[in-house]
């Protein structure tokens, strides 16, 4: 799995994966929403982490767009760590 992350927008790719892939996405500061490109993706939030539950065959890379409404600047936001697991 690789990644890239360009101010509220982030690119998730994958390949050789088959099956539920379930990722868990961590920030330096809290996350108030998420969204992605692709309608059939599971989406939650709680605290500093997301997580997107979807099939490998979901939009692949697959664009999430990260939303921070507090006051927070969005060129402050940063990747702390993800995991992710395959069913």
């Amino acid at each position: 799995m690789a990644y890239g992350i360009v101010g509220a927008q982030m690119v998730v790719s994958w390949s050789d994966l088959d099956g539920t892939i379930t990722l868990n996405i961590n920030f330096n500061d809290t996350v108030d929403s998420i969204e992605t490109d692709d309608a059939s993706v599971q989406k939650s939030w709680s605290g500093k982490t997301a997580t997107l539950t979807f099939a490998s065959t979901a939009t692949n890379p697959l664009t999430i767009g990260i939303h921070l409404n507090h006051g927070t600047s969005i060129d402050d936001l940063q990747l702390t760590g993800f995991d992710y697991s395959v069913k």
